[in-house]
């Protein structure tokens, strides 16, 4: 590493004293080396006090991330409503994800707080303070669906990487990162390991000007940590940091300096901001999908940092890993129809040692796992599907787990209750997997509990269940179908979309039932309020007579003739469908009536509607007459009357005036002529 370095001009690194009051140790976000290090480092300096990178507000969640109950890979979500348009006028909400993997530095760090029964505390500001301090289009303020609050682009990005890739002929930082650092590292000492990443780390902030710092909220936050360690110098004597590489000189020199300006924090009412333990995923924490902070392949790297804890010497357990992914590769291949032969793993394996041997590499990586895998398991032309085996080790080197909180403390209810019923039904939630599952809807009593579940759970816009076939209520159609089929799987939206939520109540069905009383009170259109009748109707959820008198206020107010038609269309179908589906509702024929009378007054003006608007008035015919044949006979004379006066009117729409004869004549033959007349 030091002919890399060769041409660098000379730079301040940050001090590694042992005897030091202070001890800053820099790490990467879920790399193995850093975590491997670190635990060194922490034998060797026996701190008092741990203080690490991360938002403060989320202290009182340590012991929960840190219980034998817990499995990773879990995360903390925070979010910030910033009614108050603190961080922009647009009162946006916020959230972002803070992910810990067996492999996170983070997370040992709090780990071996607690072994050696010593304090460890988050020192960073808090998320909604960190939002006020960030620039728009900067920092966590930047536009992405899902943000992470340790944000690893500092690192992986500037002049400067992309010279030492050009110097160690790698094709990208990744390769870089692993071979230098990720092996490499495993054979210094956690000294000369800590300023080796000290040095990159610093040179890549020489390439960042102060304006980019402070508009990405770096030198608000930077300032605060230095402060909370500033602090804690008055108590302890001994006092280990543990934060990103890129804070690591920005902090020791606000030390240094004891110029320090820490931002002052606002006072945020509770029920604006807060944070919550969750389970995440293996996927969801990889950098190839999209976690700005991640390392590729996730789970191949805790795999890497649980046998190294657990080794005298970190000789060949590279080797020895990347050989049981290459064996599960070829096997799973080989399921796949595509034959993979011993030969072919053990050219594999040579091709392997061979590359990392050429690149000058203590031991074999991941990348030369997978330029192995393309030599020797791809027969031929590279195409989309003789390229499998990659897609499968990809899968395996990613990993597929969704971590558990085993402290369910400060676990919302509704994501309890959401594990309950997923334990009621059997469902699979503990990978990160797409599930298919069949309902039956009329068989048994818990076919229909489970669809009205899955139901739920899309109302609630989880992203966990997609119905992909089965009755389409919202469209009136399948009605005669009595299976669903689902496809369901447990990301972070999921856990999150639920703590959102979480002010609506405390079970799922409480969720439901507020969000939709919340959507009928923010709705004046008769069709919508009907679509969220259906939605109770799929859901199992009955409304209580102040939201049933709501709807009633709705369709009053409506004078839409299109509206309330094609709410008379969905009330039509609930009416029908009550016994079926053993709903106790049965409001909706109240509905039929209202909507029918309205529609009687405002028919005769459609006599001469546009051609555009012909087929849903005549759908909205067809529909009152079903009505008054089948449940309101009493209403077919003033139906037919209205009729009458439709085809009296002048400049008569053609095709809505022959359905109106054509109705008329089932009504009474007696008027076939005039039917036949109106065709021609």
């Amino acid at each position: 590493m030091e002919k890399v370095f060769g041409n660098i001009k000379s730079v301040e690194v940050v001090p590694y004293d042992l005897d030091g009051k202070v001890l800053l140790f820099p790490v990467r976000h879920h790399s193995p080396v850093c975590s491997y290090q670190l635990v060194k480092t922490i034998q060797e300096y026996k701190p008092e006090i741990i203080l690490i990178e991360g938002p403060e507000n989320a202290n009182s969640l340590i012991p929960i991330l840190t219980s034998d109950n817990t499995k990773l890979p879990v995360a903390i979500y925070y979010y910030y409503k910033d009614s108050k348009k603190l961080v922009s006028e647009n009162g946006e909400d916020y959230k972002c994800y803070y992910p810990f993997l067996y492999s996170s530095p983070e997370y040992n760090a709090l780990k071996q707080a607690k072994l050696l029964e010593i304090p460890a505390e988050f020192i960073d500001l808090p998320y909604c303070d960190i939002l006020i301090n960030t620039a728009e289009q900067k920092g966590l303020r930047k536009d992405s669906d899902k943000h992470s609050y340790a944000d690893d682009t500092h690192f992986t990005q500037g002049k400067f990487y992309e010279k030492l890739c050009d110097e160690t002929h790698l094709r990208n930082f990744d390769e870089f990162w692993e071979k230098y650092f990720e092996i490499g590292g495993l054979y210094l000492t956690p000294e000369k390991f800590a300023k080796q990443l000290h040095t990159y780390c610093e040179i890549t902030r020489s390439e960042t000007s102060k304006d980019e710092m402070k508009s990405d909220g770096t030198l608000a936050r930077e300032n605060h940590m230095a402060k909370r360690i500033s602090e804690a110098m008055e108590k302890y004597n001994k006092i280990l940091v543990v934060t990103g590489g890129f804070h690591s000189m920005g902090i020791y020199e606000l030390l240094k300096s004891q110029n320090i300006k820490a931002p002052k924090l606002r006072k945020i009412p509770a029920n604006m901001h807060g944070c919550y333990p969750m389970a995440y995923s293996y996927e969801a924490s990889d950098a190839l999908h999209g976690y700005a902070s991640g390392m590729s392949f996730p789970y191949f790297y805790d795999t890497i940092f649980k046998e190294l804890i657990d080794s005298d010497s970190p000789e060949n357990i590279y080797n020895n890993i990347l050989l049981d992914f290459l064996v599960k590769t070829a096997k799973q291949t080989n399921k796949k129809d595509i034959p993979v032969s011993i030969a072919d793993i053990t050219s594999a394996k040579t091709l392997m040692d061979g590359l990392s041997a050429l690149r000058n590499s203590h031991q074999s990586g991941i990348y030369e796992l997978f330029d192995a895998v393309t030599s020797t398991f791809i027969k031929g032309e590279k195409t989309i599907s003789s390229s499998l085996p990659l897609d499968i080790l990809r899968k395996l080197a990613t990993g597929k787990d969704v971590g558990f909180i085993g402290d369910k403390t400060h676990v919302p209810p509704l994501i309890t209750d959401f594990e309950e019923q997923c334990r009621k039904f059997r469902l699979k939630i503990d990978e990160a997997n797409p599930n298919d599952i069949d309902v039956p809807l009329f068989t048994t009593q818990k076919g229909m509990e489970l669809s009205r579940f899955m139901h739920r759970m899309d109302f609630l816009e989880t992203g966990f269940a997609k119905m992909c076939k089965g009755p389409d209520l919202h469209q009136n159609k399948g009605r005669s179908r009595v299976r669903e089929e689902w496809r369901y799987e447990r990301s972070p939206h999921v856990d999150s979309s639920l703590i959102d939520h979480t002010t609506d109540g405390f079970t799922i069905v409480e969720a439901c039932t507020s969000l939709a009383i919340r959507k009928l009170h923010n709705e004046m259109c008769c069709e919508m309020t009907a679509q969220i009748a259906v939605d109770c109707f799929l859901m199992g959820i009955p409304l209580q007579k102040s939201e049933l008198d709501l709807i009633n206020d709705i369709l009053n107010s409506d004078n839409d003739f299109f509206s309330v038609g094609k709410g008379l269309c969905y009330f039509e179908m609930l009416n029908s469908l009550q016994q079926l589906y053993d709903f106790s509702d049965s409001s909706s024929f109240d509905y039929i009536k209202q909507c029918f009378g309205k529609l009687i007054i405002l028919l005769p003006s459609m006599a001469n509607i546009s051609s555009d608007c012909a087929d849903n008035v005549i759908s909205i015919l067809k529909t009152m007459y079903g009505i008054v044949g089948n449940i309101m006979p009493e209403e077919s004379d003033i139906f037919e009357q209205t009729l009458i006066v439709m085809t009296n009117a002048k400049d008569k729409e053609p095709s809505v005036y022959g359905a109106v004869s054509g109705l008329l004549y089932a009504m009474d033959s007696e008027r076939r002529s005039n039917a036949e007349s109106a065709m021609r």
